[in-house]
């Protein structure tokens, strides 16, 4: 998964450029479909702003994003974010050729009658 991080209105340190690079790093787990994720900072009047793109490969791209008194915080916010989409999307993928887990499966009614 190839991250994009960038900033806008300030100049973005290797330490937290790393912090970001960590913290977003583990969500590859939650779908190994994912291509690419746009991280941009932007620092406003007194808050910072964190949003987040994930790009999936086959499907829709999830989109975070927040505010925060520090870059730190929101980065952790807005990764929390997209690993519970990632979670719940994951979650919601099913199997529609299989049967229900609690469902017998009965044999055909074709098969029955079709002694000559």
């Amino acid at each position: 998964m190839k991250i994009s991080i960038t900033a806008r209105r300030f100049e973005l340190s290797d330490s937290l450029r790393k912090h970001v690079e960590s913290r977003f790093s583990g969500l590859e787990r939650y779908n190994y479909r994912m291509s690419r994720l746009e991280v941009t900072l932007t620092e406003e009047k007194r808050q910072k702003r964190v949003e987040a793109r994930a790009a999936v490969d086959g499907d829709v791209d999830i989109h975070a994003e927040t505010t925060a008194a520090d870059f730190r915080s929101a980065v952790n916010r807005v990764s929390a974010k997209l690993a519970r989409q990632l979670k719940r999307r994951r979650d919601r993928r099913t199997d529609h050729q299989a049967p229900r887990l609690g469902e017998e499966i009965e044999p055909e009614a074709a098969f029955e009658g079709t002694e000559s």
